[in-house]
C-alpha cells in the first residue's frame, strides 16, 4: 500500500510552537551535546508516525519533538493527564492519553480493555486524516535495558487502523535515542531518524498477522537505529573495545560515527562469541585488566598518544593562565549566584527519581522551578535595592556565568588531571611506555578477531 499523497499539513497552533521552542531549548541547556542524524527521512508532508524507543521517560517525547521539524501529537499514558504540572502541558500539545490494560477485581486473570481507548484511537485517526505527526514509543514503559524490550502491537493497530478510518497508511519512521549518561547533567545524546518504514497488507491475510507481520518490521526499523547489546556486561566491554580499537583515525568523532563503530563491534562481537567464545573470554580479562591499571594511575586513553615536547608544555601553561586569569572569575560569580539552585535540583532529582530513566525528567522538572524561583527572587532582591537597571544586567550575567561555571568544573578536572599525569610520566617515564606497550598488544589481538570474523 503506498503512503499518502504529498500534501500540506495544517500549520501548527501557537501552543504546539511554543512547546517546540521550549523543548530544543530545555534540551539545549540539560545536554552537552546534541545530535540529529537522518532528519532527510522525516517526511515534510502527509500523516507520520514516529515510533521511538523508550528508555529515558518524558525526556524521550521531549527529545523527538527538539528534532523533528514538524510539531507532534505525543500518546501518553493516562495518569499523566491527573497530574496538575503534566495536564496543561499535555492539553497544550494536544497529546492522546492512552489507558493501559487492567485486571478485573471479580476475574483477575481476565485482562480488561478499557473502552477510553476506543476515544483515544479515533482522536489520532483523526490527526492522521488531517496529516499530523504522531509519536509513539512501541515499547510501552520506560526502561534502562541495554536492548529493546518485546514491542506492543500499538503501532501497528493505530496505523493499520488509520487505513481502515480513511484509506491511506500513514508513514512510520522509526526513531532511535541515545544517551551518552543517562542520570548526569550535560551529558551527550543522540537522535537518529530512520528512512520510513516500507510495508504491503495482502488483502487476503488475517488481521491479527498482518499486525504481528508489521510490528516485527516496525522492531527491525528501530533496531537500525538503536544499540542492543545482550547485557550491560557485554556493553561495557564494547566500551573498551571502542577505545582500543575503533575509530583511530578520527581525533574528534561525532556521536553518529561512535554509534555506527559499537554497532559493528557489536556484531563482530556476536559472531566471536559463538566461534571463539574461550578467545572471547581471555580478551574480556585482558582488556579489564588494562582497564584497571589505567585507572589505578589515572591515565586515560590520550594520555598514552601524547609527547611531552616544550611547545606543546608551553601552549598548555599559557591555555591555563588565560583560563585562570580571564574565566575564572566568571566561572566564580556564576558559582556564588547559582549554587543554591543547582545542588536543590541535584538533590530533589536523586531523591524522587525511581531509576536511571527517570532521572533526566526530574532534573528537567525541578531544575526549571528551583532556578526560576531562586533567580527570581535574587533579580527581584536587586531590583529593590539597586533599581531596573541593574537588576536587568543583574538578570542577564546569571544564565551566562552559570554556563561558564559548569563549563569551567569541567575544564577544571581536566587540567587538574593533564598536570597529575605529566608529572606522574615525568617521574616514571617507563610507566607510560608500560601502558603504551600493553594497549598496542590488545590492538594487535583485537585486529585478530576482527580478521577472523571475515573469513567466518
Amino acid at each position: 500500500m503506498s503512503p499518502n499523497a504529498p500534501k500540506s499539513p495544517p500549520p501548527a497552533s501557537r501552543g504546539q510552537r511554543l512547546w517546540q521552542h521550549f523543548c530544543r531549548f530545555m534540551v539545549s541547556v540539560f545536554y552537552r551535546r546534541v545530535e540529529y542524524l537522518g532528519l532527510d527521512n522525516v517526511p515534510r508532508h502527509g500523516s507520520v508516525i514516529f515510533c521511538a524507543n523508550h528508555v529515558n521517560a518524558l525526556v524521550d517525547a521531549m527529545v523527538v519533538q527538539a528534532a523533528s521539524p514538524r510539531p507532534i501529537h505525543p500518546l501518553a499514558r493516562s495518569g499523566l493527564f491527573r497530574n496538575p504540572f503534566m495536564r496543561p502541558i499535555l492539553r497544550l500539545i494536544q497529546a492522546v492519553p492512552i489507558y493501559r490494560k487492567r485486571k478485573t477485581a471479580a476475574a483477575p486473570d481476565v485482562v480488561a480493555q478499557p473502552t477510553s481507548n476506543e476515544d483515544s484511537f479515533r482522536r489520532c485517526f483523526e490527526y492522521l486524516e488531517q496529516l499530523r505527526v504522531i509519536l509513539i514509543f512501541p515499547e510501552g514503559q520506560s526502561h534502562s535495558d541495554p536492548k529493546l524490550r518485546a514491542l506492543k502491537t500499538g503501532a501497528a493497530r493505530l496505523a493499520l487502523g488509520a487505513v481502515k478510518h480513511h484509506g491511506t497508511l500513514p508513514q512510520l519512521v522509526p526513531v532511535g535515542l541515545t544517551f551518552t549518561q543517562k542520570g548526569r547533567f550535560r551529558a551527550n545524546v543522540l537522535v537518529q531518524f530512520g528512512p520510513p518504514i516500507e510495508f504491503q497488507t495482502p488483502a487476503d491475510e488475517p488481521s491479527e498477522t498482518t499486525v504481528r507481520r508489521l510490528t516485527a518490521t516496525i522492531g527491525e526499523g528501530l533496531e537500525e537505529v538503536t544499540l542492543n547489546v545482550d547485557s550491560w556486561e557485554d556493553l561495557n566491554l564494547l566500551k573498551l573495545m571502542q577505545g582500543f580499537f575503533a575509530l583511530r583515525q578520527s581525533r574528534h568523532p561525532t556521536m553518529g560515527e561512535r554509534f555506527r563503530s559499537m554497532q559493528r563491534l557489536s556484531a563482530t562481537h556476536r559472531r566471536l562469541r559463538l566461534e571463539a567464545p574461550q578467545r572471547v573470554a581471555q580478551l574480556r580479562q585482558k582488556l579489564r585488566r588494562f582497564a584497571a591499571l589505567c585507572r589505578r594511575y589515572g591515565v586515560q586513553d590520550y594520555h598514552l598518544h601524547l609527547e611531552y615536547r616544550p611547545l606543546l608544555v608551553s601552549r598548555f601553561i599559557l591555555r591555563c593562565l588565560g583560563f585562570l586569569i580571564f574565566v575564572v572569575p566568571l566561572a566564580l560569580w556564576g558559582a556564588l549566584h547559582s549554587a543554591v539552585p543547582y545542588y536543590c535540583t541535584r538533590f530533589a532529582s536523586q531523591l524522587s527519581a525511581r531509576g536511571r530513566d527517570q532521572y533526566d525528567t526530574a532534573g528537567m522538572v525541578f531544575g526549571l522551578f528551583f532556578f526560576l524561583a531562586f533567580w527570581g527572587a535574587q533579580v527581584g532582591a536587586v531590583f529593590w535595592h539597586w533599581g531596573s537597571t541593574a537588576a536587568l544586567l543583574y538578570g542577564l550575567s546569571l544564565p551566562i556565568t552559570a554556563a561558564i561555571a559548569l563549563k569551567v568544573g569541567y575544564e577544571r578536572l581536566r587540567i587538574q588531571e593533564n598536570v597529575r599525569v605529566f608529572f606522574l610520566f615525568l617521574r616514571r617515564s617507563e610507566l607510560q611506555e608500560f601502558l603504551t606497550e600493553k594497549r598496542q598488544e590488545l590492538e594487535m589481538e583485537l585486529a585478530q578477531l576482527v580478521r577472523k570474523t571475515r573469513r567466518i
